[in-house]
Parts: C-alpha cells; sequence; structure tokens
C-alpha cells in the first residue's frame, strides 16, 4: 500500500488541468450559493442590530381623532406598558401650510383651530415630530445625531430648536443653523364667543438626525401624502421639535414590545405582534368604535421592505443553488468517470496484485476530495465577498450599519457538505463499476463502438444533402450517446441560468421593477452564471479532445492540416453546444417563471426579445473562446506517443 500511495504525487501532477477543473466547478457552485445563504443571513443581522441597538418599537398606535389621545386612553397604554411606551404627536402638512384641531387649556379645554404657515420649508409635503424630550434622550426609536451646530447666544427664548433628519434622495437637506418662521392663526368658539389670536414663532435648525424608521433613502411609500384631487405627494421633510411646551396633541404612542430570542420579523415575531396588536385595539375600544389604528414592523416601509428583499435574495439563492449544484455534480462526474477510463489498464493491474476495489479507487476518492476541499475552501472567501456585494448594494437604497461582524457559516456548511458527499459517492460509484470488471477485459483494448446509422440516415431527403465531414460529426455527436446527453444537459442547465439571469436583470432594469440593489444583485447572478457557463464548456470540451487523442493523431498522420483536425473536433462542440442552448431556452423560461414567482414580480411576456437572443449568444461566445483556447491542445498532440497508446 505504501507503494501505491507514493504515485498520489504523479497523479496530480499528470492531471493538473483536470484537477482545476474540478477545483473551478466548485468555487464557482459554493462562492455562489454560499454567497448569496450568507448575504441573506448578514442582511437579517444587520435589520436586528438596527432594531436592538435603536430599541425599534414593535407597534406605533396612532390616534384618529384630530383632538389626539384622551387622559384615560394614554393611562390604559401606560399601565399596560409601563416602562415601554413613549407618546408623542405628529403632522404632516403641504406646501408649508396645514390646518389642525387642537384642545387648548387656556381656553377652558375648548377645541380650537389652528392655521400654521412656515418660512423657508419650501414646497412639498413636511412631516413634523413633536415630543417632550431632546433627540438624544429617546429610549425608544432612538435617534442618532449625525450633526450639531452650537446654539448662538444672540437667540432668545422664545426661538425654539428643531432638528431635521438626514437629507436624502427622497428628503431634502437643510443648512444646519437656518431659522424657520412661523405663523399661527388660532380660532375657537367660547361661550362668549369666537376667539382669534395670531402668533409668530421661531425656530432654529440645531442639527441632523437619523431616525432608524427612515431608513429607506427613497421611494419610502409610508411618506405618500394625499391631496385633495386623489393625487398623491411623496415626503420631503422630516422635523423633529422636542420641547414640551409645543405638543398640539398626543396623537402617536410608541411601544416596544416583550424582547424574544430570534431575529426581528422572523419566526414567531409576526404572530407576537398581531397579538399585541388586538390586545391593544380591544384596550382603546369603546362603545364599539376604536379610535385608534395600529401598526406594526410589518407596516414600516423600511423594515418590511428590507426583510422583503432578503427573502427574495434567499428563494433566488435556492433555486440558483439547486441548478448549479446539478451542473457540477454532473461535471465532476463526468471529468471521474473519464479519469477511471483512462487509467483502465493500471486498475486492471492492481486488482491481479491483489489490491481491494476500495484500496484501488482510494486514490481517485482522494484526488476528487482535494479537488473539492480546495473548491470548497476558496468558495467560502468567494461567498464572503460576494455576500459584501449584495449587503454594499443595498445601501443604495438603505441606510444599513457598518457590515455585520457575526460570522454565518449555515448556507457555506450546507453547500459544501453537500458538494463533498455528493462528489465523494459519485467517485466511489464510478470506481466500483470499473474495478467490478474482468482484469482481462481491462487489459485489452477497448473495442470500438459498433457502427450503425443515426437517426438522420434515415431522412434521405436530408442527409444526402449533407457532405462527408458534416455526416461523419453527425455520426460521431450521435453515437457516443452518453456523452452527448451529458454535454447536452450541462449545456442546457448553464443556458437557462444565463438566461434566467438576465431576464431578472431586464426586469429589475429596463422595467423599472425592483431597486439598484435588486439590479446589483442580478448582475451579479448573470456573472456567476457565465462564468459556470464557461467552465462547463471548457470542462467537457478538454474532457472530449483527451477521449480522443489517437482518432486525432490518425487523422494528421493520414494527411489532414491542422485546421480540418481543429474544425473536425469544434464542429461536433458547436452541434452539441447548439442541442444544449435550444434546449436551454424552454428550461430557462420554465426557471424564470419559477423564480418570478419567488419575487412576486415580472412575467415571461415582460421579458424583452433581447434577453432571448443575448442568453444563447453568450453561450455561443464562450464556446468559442473554449475552442480558442484549446486549439493548442489539438495541434500539439504527439502522434507517435497517441498511436502507440492501448486504447
Amino acid at each position: 500500500m505504501k507503494t501505491y500511495f507514493k504515485t498520489f504525487a504523479r497523479t496530480f501532477a499528470h492531471n493538473k488541468a483536470r484537477l482545476i477543473s474540478v477545483i473551478l466547478m466548485v468555487l464557482v457552485s459554493i462562492g455562489f450559493s454560499a454567497g448569496i445563504g450568507m448575504a441573506t443571513d448578514k442582511m437579517d443581522l444587520a435589520l436586528d442590530n438596527v432594531y436592538r441597538d435603536s430599541n425599534v418599537s414593535d407597534l406605533i398606535v396612532k390616534s384618529t381623532r384630530e383632538t389626539g389621545f384622551s387622559e384615560a386612553e394614554l393611562n390604559a397604554l401606560s399601565a399596560r406598558y409601563e416602562g415601554r411606551m413613549e407618546k408623542g404627536g405628529s403632522l404632516e402638512f403641504k406646501d408649508a401650510a396645514m390646518d389642525i384641531t387642537t384642545v387648548q387649556e387656556s381656553y377652558g379645554g375648548l377645541e380650537t383651530k389652528m392655521h400654521i404657515r412656515f418660512d423657508g420649508v419650501g414646497e412639498g409635503i413636511t412631516r413634523v415630530y413633536f415630543s417632550d424630550m431632546s433627540p438624544t434622550e429617546h429610549v425608544i426609536n432612538r435617534l442618532e445625531v449625525l450633526e450639531e451646530c452650537p446654539r448662538p447666544e444672540e437667540l432668545g427664548s422664545d426661538v425654539y430648536d428643531i432638528w431635521a433628519e438626514r437629507g436624502t434622495e427622497q428628503l431634502r437637506a437643510y443648512p444646519l443653523g437656518t431659522v424657520f418662521g412661523a405663523d399661527i392663526d388660532i380660532e375657537a368658539d367660547t361661550p362668549f364667543g369666537p376667539i382669534s389670536q395670531q402668533r409668530s414663532m421661531q425656530f432654529f435648525l440645531r442639527g441632523t438626525v437619523f431616525n432608524p424608521l427612515h431608513m429607506a433613502i427613497r421611494d419610502d411609500v409610508s411618506f405618500l401624502f394625499t391631496r385633495e384631487d386623489g393625487e398623491q405627494d411623496l415626503l420631503e421633510s422630516i422635523f423633529y421639535l422636542c420641547d414640551p411646551d409645543l405638543i398640539p396633541a398626543v396623537n402617536d404612542v410608541y411601544i416596544a414590545a416583550e424582547r424574544e430570542d430570534g431575529l426581528v420579523m422572523g419566526g414567531d415575531y409576526k404572530q407576537h405582534a398581531e397579538q399585541e396588536k388586538a390586545e391593544i385595539e380591544k384596550l382603546l375600544t369603546q362603545d364599539g368604535t376604536c379610535d385608534a389604528e395600529v401598526l406594526t414592523l410589518f407596516e414600516n416601509f423600511s423594515f418590511r421592505t428590507f426583510r422583503e428583499y432578503a427573502d427574495k435574495i434567499e428563494g433566488i439563492g435556492y433555486v440558483m443553488m439547486t441548478v448549479f449544484l446539478l451542473v457540477t455534480l454532473l461535471i465532476v462526474l463526468s471529468t471521474m468517470t473519464r479519469f477511471l477510463d483512462e487509467d483502465r489498464a493500471q486498475l486492471a493491474c492492481l486488482s491481479t496484485l491483489g489490491y481491494s476495489p476500495f484500496r484501488i479507487i482510494s486514490k481517485y476518492l482522494l484526488f476528487a476530495f482535494i479537488g473539492t476541499f480546495i473548491g470548497a475552501f476558496g468558495g467560502y472567501f468567494a461567498g464572503m465577498g460576494l455576500a459584501y456585494v449584495v449587503y454594499i448594494n443595498f445601501t443604495w437604497n438603505y441606510e444599513l450599519p457598518a457590515y455585520p461582524p457575526q460570522v454565518s457559516l449555515r448556507f457555506y456548511f450546507i453547500v459544501s457538505a453537500v458538494i463533498v458527499v455528493a462528489t465523494m459517492l459519485a467517485t466511489l460509484f464510478a470506481g466500483l463499476k470499473k474495478t467490478s470488471e474482468c482484469p482481462a477485459s481491462q487489459l485489452r483494448p477497448r473495442a470500438p463502438r459498433a457502427g450503425k446509422k443515426v437517426l438522420f440516415e434515415y431522412i434521405p431527403a436530408f442527409w444526402n444533402r449533407l457532405s462527408f465531414k458534416y455526416k461523419s460529426s453527425l455520426r460521431n455527436v450521435l453515437r457516443y450517446k452518453m456523452r452527448f446527453f451529458m454535454t447536452v444537459i450541462a449545456g442546457m442547465a448553464s443556458t437557462a441560468l444565463v438566461l434566467a439571469g438576465l431576464a431578472v436583470l431586464d426586469c429589475c432594469l429596463f422595467q423599472d421593477i425592483g431597486t439598484a440593489a435588486m439590479i446589483g444583485v442580478s448582475v451579479l447572478v448573470v456573472l456567476f452564471a457565465a462564468m459556470l457557463n464557461f467552465i462547463v464548456i471548457y470542462t467537457l470540451t478538454n474532457i472530449n479532445i483527451s477521449e480522443r487523442e489517437r482518432e486525432l493523431a490518425t487523422l494528421m498522420v493520414l494527411g489532414y492540416h491542422e485546421r480540418e483536425v481543429t474544425a473536425y473536433v469544434y464542429r461536433e462542440i458547436y452541434i452539441t453546444g447548439s442541442v444544449g442552448i435550444i434546449l436551454g431556452l424552454p428550461f430557462g423560461a420554465l426557471l424564470c417563471l419559477f423564480i418570478f414567482d419567488l419575487l412576486s414580480f415580472g412575467s415571461l411576456p415582460g421579458i424583452g426579445w433581447y434577453v432571448w437572443v443575448c442568453a444563447p449568444l453568450l453561450s455561443l461566445l464562450f464556446t468559442f473562446l473554449v475552442t480558442l483556447m484549446l486549439s493548442p491542445k489539438i495541434t500539439h498532440i504527439r502522434m507517435n506517443e497517441s498511436l502507440k497508446a492501448i486504447e
């Protein structure tokens, strides 16, 4: 056995191209599958970090009455959520003006109507949050102060501090130190007749803050404001007025429910939130009417859409992972089967010397394991890089925390284990099948496959019009059915992957469905699918040439020129590849349907015609590049050694 193991190093040295093919196949498959899975986990962890670090409210209770919550309602909520509740208010207005109804103690508790006009805010929808504490004092929905400027001493006490949400693609940015003016008209009907009052106020922009509930940078539909004509405008400015004397009415209550283990918005979180929502609605219902609306995090645009994107990416990952793994296993099986075929005589000799079948194939198992292990090791780093790129892509749409440092290896271990186990089992099965043959038959040259008519020969109108070289190519393609079907299946699957990636990219980019982040993810899918396509074509073509060195050497001895010999091989490659591409289009269409169903957007009729053209053209381009790369291998075949080979 010691002598047998000495041949391992020689085996690896003589099969470097084969080893590299296995490594690259495994690396691309695990790198993509694990990377997508890691990205999903990182997105979930990032959302959970924001949720816990900022103590984001699980529920927001909004009064539907213009006068806000009553004292009794606030006491009832406080009794249930003591220490886990904060009061506040929010108002929205259009083009620097708004009308509100409130209760003024100065007028004996009577309802008053106020008309407020702001100066310097600009047009568009503006939201103002009212609170009785400074931004740094919030315990629930902690505001992060991004910038702050000192308050000038010359400002009087009648100038109030105000804070602005940071500027984004959607929200307007304001220079720090800006002073806004506001004119307020107050009207009230009292027992002594109507009362009207006019006031002027000023607000000093003290700084900018980040509210975790507003992570989205653009297209936040929760900022929609419906006009009287039914059209909708997006909110453009958010201010925080933190002064107990300026709260017109408490119409918002923020509640942090009891925190349980597990990620936010995952597992049983939704059920728990819905239960709390029902309890609050029951608590605030009087005479069969509830004058409040309870919102969970699933109604928050930023949290909901970010979580949905994580689910969509995970769905894409599962689908693509399945196809990637199938293609990888098919190619690895083809590679190892060919490896064992080349060593038929050696297997027979070892069997004759008394080596057991398992001891004989242990070398090939080790070869497959090392190639798979190196590919899996490289796939980890490729996956980490892919996960980081996916995460960074979402900074185009969300204000995200730093890349989560938590290690997430769930997907990596699952995919790696499947690849390693399946590869070893495939190699073991192929090896046991070879070693079960009679040594005497293995030592003899393999009998040429019997020639017989192929399908096209039964169609004289087609067959008789072909020249000899094309007849020869078609016979060779259909003569080795197993090699033909494996090549077609691999080409079909890789073409389908490219088509699916381009289809998702088309929906996101050219049909304006999705976001910049999803466009980036789609590009990555296309790149990895294209890499797999290229490696598949290269590996199968390389195996095809290796299997036929004796045949090609014979053609050279008979006087065929190098161009004729390469054309002899490449005609078969293009024929087989074209069949795989043609069959890959309907398979890709089914894959697209499945992905569109997972993503809840896109449709086959909506895919641009250029996608159906680009996918097969890319596969043909890769085939052409592979033929260019492998041309030297054909032209540099050593005729003497090939013709003297036993096969």
